[in-house]
């Protein structure tokens, strides 16, 4: 299989997507829409091995059903509302921030067979969670020496329990698409804690709506500036613990 660029095969994938997730309703139109940079869009898709791809700085592992991309720990105390964000999204208020695109990501999982959340399904009552395909959520990073891995909850502390987020998949509910923008491009948003239907990926957990509730676990993040994985897993669908 020969590298190619997206427009000319994957980017199909994505028009078809944008067409049948657009929305009846959303947001409040842009006064002047941000045009996608053409590098986003132009990007090799590029082939490992037999099993992994690699679009921009996401790599793609079709066996295992995971996505995987860099980032960097961006906050190690207080309150978070985010656990992955755009270095250009809302960084005061996210665990780790990263420099990957959110197209590339989306793109990704949908080449896994990921679906995320039906446009009429989509709403802002957090109390409720939002739909999607569930993932795991793991971060790796090297620290003297020796290869750390924590699942993604382990990172955040729950408030109300006084304890770690309990153990359990998200949901990638894949974002928007709203006059014409992919609103988890616009906003750099990758994983939220509390509810963000724009962005790729959401907590299912109860107190999602609470956005006092969930801290950076002092317990057992890694320091400020840590370069760090972090791996999506599309899990089957009757693995959800909602």
């Amino acid at each position: 299989m020969k590298n190619r660029l997206l427009p000319a095969g994957l980017w199909g994938v994505v028009a078809l997507w944008a067409c049948a997730v657009q929305a009846q309703t959303g947001p409040k139109p842009l006064a002047n829409p941000v045009p996608v940079d053409p590098s986003v869009t132009n990007v090799v898709f590029q082939r490992l091995d037999d099993h992994r791809f690699q679009l921009g700085q996401v790599i793609l592992h079709k066996t295992n059903r995971t996505v995987t991309f860099p980032a960097v720990v961006n906050m190690t105390q207080g309150l978070v509302e985010y656990f992955c964000v755009g270095v250009q999204g809302k960084v005061h208020e996210s665990l780790l921030r990263t420099e990957v695109e959110p197209y590339h990501v989306h793109v990704a999982m949908l080449l896994l067979g990921a679906k995320g959340a039906p446009p009429q399904a989509l709403h802002e009552d957090y109390r409720k969670p939002v739909p999607g395909d569930p993932v795991t959520l793991t971060v790796t990073w090297e620290e003297k020496g020796e290869k750390q891995e924590r699942r993604a909850e382990e990172l955040v502390w729950d408030v109300a329990n006084q304890r770690a987020m309990s153990r359990g998949p998200w949901t990638y509910s894949g974002s928007r698409v709203f006059d014409g923008l992919f609103l988890a491009q616009r906003d750099r948003s990758f994983v939220a804690i509390i509810g963000d239907i724009d962005a790729l990926i959401n907590n299912p957990r109860p107190r999602r709506e609470r956005d006092d509730n969930w801290l950076v676990n002092t317990n057992t993040c890694p320091p400020l500036g840590t370069p760090v994985s972090v791996t999506l897993k599309l899990e089957a669908a009757d693995n959800s613990n909602k």
